[in-house]
C-alpha cells in the first residue's frame, strides 16, 4: 500500500510540474506590444485570427489547421513589416467596417481596423477611411500602423481566402511527392512548402527540366529547418535522372518563409 501511495503521488507530481511548466511558458511569452514595437512578432504565438464586416460576414483563421497557419503567417509578416505613423491614434470608428481580432496564446486580445480621419462641421462628425493606415488596440492602448498589403487585406482580401489548396499547389504536391520518391528513404521527411519549377527542354514538350526544393518536417517542431534542393531530367524517351541533390542546413528563417509563401 505504500509504494501504491507513493506511486500516485510520483504520477500527481508530474502532471502537476508539467501544468505549471505550461502555465509558466505562457506567462513568458513577450507581451504583444512588445514584439510590434521590435518587429519581432511569431505567428505560432496566435491562437486564432478572426474578421468580420458591419454586414455581417466573417471568418476565422486558427493555429490548429496547417493551411489557415498559411494566413497567420501572412498577417504576422505584415505587421513585422509595417511602419509606425506619428500622430494621434484616437480616430477609429465606434462601428469599423471590417474589424480584425487577434487572440494570442496567453490571453491577449488584439483589435485592428482600418485608421480614420474625423472632422466635425457644425456638430456634424465626418469620418474618412485613411488609405493604408490601421489601428492596433489592446486595452487602452492603441498604435497607429501603415500598411497598404494588410490594409487592402482587411478591407477585402480576407473574403477570398481559399478554405484549401488550389489545384495548382495540388498538382505542385504530387509532382513533388513523386519525384521525391527516387531519392529514397532517408529523404522522406523533407515535404514542407514544396516548390518546383518545370521547364522544357529544348522545347521539346516530351522532355521536361524540374528545378525542385522543400523543408524538412521535423523543423516544424521549433528547430531550425533544412532545406532540400535537387534537380530533375524527365523524359518520356530515357526516362527520369535524378541529380545535385543538396541539402542545406539550419537556413535563416527568412529563407524559410520566403520557401512556404512569399508576401507582397
Amino acid at each position: 500500500m505504500r509504494k501504491y501511495n507513493f506511486f500516485l503521488f510520483f504520477i500527481g507530481f508530474i502532471i502537476t510540474s508539467q501544468i505549471a511548466g505550461a502555465k509558466n511558458y505562457i506567462n513568458q511569452l513577450v507581451p504583444f506590444a512588445e514584439q510590434l514595437t521590435t518587429h519581432s512578432l511569431k505567428h505560432y504565438e496566435i491562437q486564432n485570427i478572426k474578421v468580420e464586416n458591419n454586414s455581417g460576414q466573417q471568418r476565422v483563421f486558427s493555429i490548429k489547421d496547417g493551411f489557415q497557419e498559411r494566413v497567420l503567417r501572412k498577417v504576422v509578416h505584415w505587421l513585422n513589416n509595417s511602419s509606425r505613423v506619428n500622430g494621434t491614434s484616437e480616430v477609429s470608428l465606434d462601428n469599423p467596417s471590417n474589424k480584425l481580432t487577434l487572440k494570442m496564446t496567453n490571453g491577449e486580445v488584439i483589435t485592428i481596423e482600418p485608421a480614420y480621419t474625423c472632422v466635425t462641421v457644425n456638430k456634424r462628425k465626418t469620418c474618412t477611411a485613411k488609405d493604408g493606415e490601421l489601428i492596433v488596440s489592446q486595452n487602452s492602448q492603441k498604435t497607429r500602423l501603415k500598411s497598404q498589403s494588410f490594409y487592402d487585406w482587411i478591407l477585402v482580401g480576407w473574403r477570398k481566402e481559399l478554405n484549401g489548396p488550389t489545384k495548382e499547389e495540388l498538382l505542385e504536391e504530387a509532382l513533388f511527392t513523386r519525384y521525391l520518391y527516387y531519392l529514397g528513404p532517408s529523404y522522406d521527411d523533407f515535404f514542407m512548402c514544396p516548390k518546383i519549377r518545370i521547364e522544357p527542354i529544348d522545347g521539346d514538350p516530351r522532355r521536361h527540366l524540374i528545378y525542385a526544393g522543400a523543408l524538412n518536417y521535423s523543423g516544424h517542431h521549433g528547430s531550425d529547418y533544412d532545406k532540400l534542393t535537387f534537380f530533375v531530367r524527365d523524359s518520356n524517351l530515357t526516362g527520369l535522372q535524378v541529380t545535385n541533390v543538396k541539402i542545406k542546413k539550419h537556413i535563416t528563417q527568412e529563407e524559410s518563409k520566403k520557401q512556404c509563401q512569399t508576401f507582397d
